[in-house]
């Protein structure tokens, strides 16, 4: 790995885990201290960024974080039907029984934290719901799409929203997790794969209700569509 991919790597991480806000500017020279190489591999990963609409290009050099819209948010979840649909389907070729007790286990554990709430506990279901979906990825027998699809896992907007959840939501959703798991250990990628979209879809219109239910809070006096 060049210089360059190791601090773009280093900067995508950053900005997927929030540490910088939207809107703030990144300076190349600042970068660079702080990281501890030069201007042109700083240079080179802005770019990249920029190409990958994590940062906008700024007059002078540098670039500005990228704002986070509702259209970003959808986006990656209808990639995330496509590919994740595709993986879980694959699955079903190669996914061995040890594969689907763990899917189990992971389940049982967001379960039990949505029950029990212990202090901290959406951590615990946010980290058991990561690793169940990249169980999908890791057992579909693609290197490629297993890349992919973990680029998608990778955004905390979109893996991490549990707290908009219910406790009814939290439960039909690890419901719908017995299910993907049945359809892996029944090797039908046809259910595999609608068990998934189902899901998916599920958790978009969840987000599309939050984002109803905020607008007519901010707006309470406007008309509802």
């Amino acid at each position: 790995m060049s210089v360059s991919d190791e601090v773009h790597a280093e900067l995508r991480r950053r900005l997927i885990a929030g540490h910088f806000d939207p809107g703030q500017k990144l300076k190349e020279e600042h970068i660079a201290a702080d990281l501890g190489v030069s201007r042109t591999p700083v240079r080179a990963a802005i770019q990249r960024l920029v190409s990958e609409g994590l940062l906008e290009a700024t007059p002078k050099r540098g670039a500005v974080v990228s704002e986070w819209r509702t259209t970003d948010t959808e986006e990656i979840f209808e990639l995330r039907v496509l590919a994740e649909g595709q993986a879980a389907a694959w699955a079903t070729r190669h996914i061995t029984s040890e594969d689907t007790d763990r899917m189990d286990a992971l389940n049982a554990r967001i379960e039990r934290a949505v029950n029990e709430k212990p202090k901290g506990y959406l951590d615990e279901v946010k980290g058991a719901n990561l690793s169940f979906h990249m169980a999908l990825y890791e057992t579909c027998g693609s290197a490629r799409l297993r890349m992919f699809g973990a680029n998608l896992l990778e955004y905390p907007m979109v893996t991490g929203g549990f707290y908009i959840y219910s406790d009814v939501d939290a439960r039909e959703s690890i419901r719908q997790h017995t299910e993907i798991v049945n359809a892996l250990r029944s090797r039908n990628p046809d259910w595999a794969r609608s068990a998934l979209t189902s899901h998916l879809c599920a958790a978009i219109e969840r987000f599309r209700r939050y984002r109803r239910a905020e607008r007519n809070a901010d707006f309470p006096d406007q008309p509802r569509l």
